[in-house]
């Protein structure tokens, strides 16, 4: 996999999708999948910023600063990212504690190309982004399984998006093992959920997804959400 390519199939939803049309066009050109770009930016900048030791693509990761008690923003109808496992065939579980009226925002699959060596363009890097996401969804084995509490989510919840060019910082000790800084000219594609505030109480979601990809190999996610929402 190239260096400036960060396949994260993480954090839940969505469900078994057997052909290109429940992904290949949900919510595109709709204003739906414009907010969607918008917080898939505002997703990496969030995961890409935090060290190895806290960031919550790593499979270790047991909950943070968006799983126990500090939101995105401290505003009505406020939204949490969650984050899978940057690492293929982890079994992962987290228990977090989520406020009330909270919406939740996941990839099922995603994405981010920047140029971080000579050569990489920013063109480049947004067709590679395309190119992965569309042979996850057209792999040949690709299942999905996806859950909450015991019950498949229905399918229109899950948007396709290509979000706006942006930039993001690393630091030190990041989860891409390159310098620290900023990098610019970056494009994720990704599909994703914006999960409506769940009821007060207990919830668990779990996903797994498989997807034997023809140039970037096998992609899987096992992984469990204990929340509750107080």
């Amino acid at each position: 996999m190239k260096r400036a390519i960060v396949m994260a199939l993480s954090v839940l939803l969505a469900l078994v999708v057997a052909v290109p049309m429940a992904f290949g066009h949900a919510g595109q050109g709709s204003k739906a999948s414009d907010k969607t770009a918008e917080l898939s930016v505002a997703w990496w900048q969030w995961a890409l910023s935090k060290p190895v030791e806290d960031n919550p693509l790593i499979g270790s990761y047991k909950g943070g600063e968006q799983c126990d008690g500090t939101p995105v923003s401290p505003t009505p109808g406020k939204t949490w990212f969650l984050g899978g496992s940057f690492g293929p065939g982890e079994k992962v579980k987290r228990t977090c504690t989520v406020p009330d009226e909270t919406k939740l925002f996941f990839p099922v699959a995603n994405v981010v190309g920047f140029p971080s060596e000579p050569g990489e363009t920013r063109q480049g890097q947004r067709q590679l982004a395309r190119q992965v996401i569309r042979e996850v969804v057209n792999a040949p084995d690709f299942r999905m399984s996806v859950t909450v509490d015991g019950k498949k989510l229905e399918s229109n919840r899950i948007v396709r998006a290509l979000s706006p060019v942006f930039s993001f910082t690393l630091p030190e000790d990041n989860i891409l093992g390159i310098p620290a800084g900023q990098y610019n000219d970056a494009s994720s594609n990704g599909l994703w959920v914006t999960l409506r505030p769940l009821s007060k109480g207990k919830h668990t979601i779990h996903w797994e997804v498989n997807a034997t990809t023809k140039t970037f190999g096998v992609f899987t996610q096992d992984i469990t959400y204990h929340l509750k929402v107080v």
